[in-house]
């Protein structure tokens, strides 16, 4: 009878370990300093280009009304002489103009047909266009590009078992952009409870968003940055958890019983 009691207590011990959620991440203490926003947190900024980016580059003459294709094929597109005006036609090509994409590598720069490579690194797009459009107007009349950067994203984390990798569409995007991009704050998550993590990793800012109340609005419409980590809270219900634990318990240790009344039995 000791021993039956002592497995019906190493029951209890070991799956109360289930009542923790283990699967929670990044807690904070009950009284964590979060760093308090400042107007600066949601000024919208020009983003600057960084290593690893992937840039979108269009490039065009005559003001954007010939492409100029960096794939090969088409027909030709005006060009300067050297005595300038508005030169010979030669036979460059012209193709569609959803434009090549390049990575910025680790020297900080990308390697461009017909122009070669450019440091583009803590650049903001309108700088780059325009340093771009310098560099081609040697070559053609009146060149105009078109940059973009095709994987900005950030990282969201909901209720502790759902995450996913949301592109930036628009260059300032806000949080309820990515929270309607994602359908909405799950069920099993906390709105009163949103962190926002962002800079270095080793020594990162974090901020605490409460949507619960009409009063978060505010905090919500700051400008969220390539590479920010959004973490939601998850709401834990822990009378339903304790319920299913308590079941879960029972049922082991009505299996326990039964099989030592059968041994018990038996003998």
């Amino acid at each position: 009878m000791k021993n039956l009691i002592f497995i019906i207590f190493a029951v209890f011990t070991l799956s109360s370990c289930s009542l923790m959620n283990k699967s929670r991440m990044l807690k904070t203490p009950t009284n964590y300093k979060f760093k308090e926003f400042v107007d600066s947190v949601s000024l919208k900024t020009a983003y600057k280009i960084a290593i690893d980016d992937e840039v979108s580059i269009q490039m065009f003459s005559n003001d954007g009304y010939n492409y100029i294709s960096l794939t090969g094929g088409g027909s030709g597109i005006n060009t300067r002489n050297s005595s300038g005006g508005n030169g010979n036609r030669q036979s460059l090509s012209r193709g569609n103009s959803s434009g090549m994409n390049f990575k910025v590598r680790l020297d900080s720069t990308i390697k461009v047909p017909l122009i070669g490579r450019i440091p583009v690194v803590g650049l903001t797009l309108d700088e780059l266009e325009n340093k771009i459009e310098n560099i081609l107007s040697a070559q053609f009349n009146s060149p105009f590009s078109i940059v973009q950067i095709s994987n900005r994203r950030i990282f969201l984390f909901q209720g502790g078992n759902s995450a996913q990798v949301v592109f930036l569409q628009n260059e300032n995007s806000n949080l309820f952009e990515i929270l309607a991009n994602a359908g909405g704050v799950e069920e099993e998550s906390n709105a009163s409870r949103i962190k926002l993590i962002r800079g270095d990793l080793n020594n990162p800012e974090i901020y605490l968003i409460d949507l619960s109340t009409i009063e978060g609005i505010k905090t919500a419409n700051l400008n969220l940055i390539a590479g920010d980590i959004i973490y939601i809270d998850p709401f834990i219900n822990y009378g339903t958890r304790f319920t299913n634990d308590v079941s879960s318990i029972l049922s082991v240790i009505s299996s326990i019983l039964l099989v030592y009344s059968f041994t018990q039995n038996s003998n």
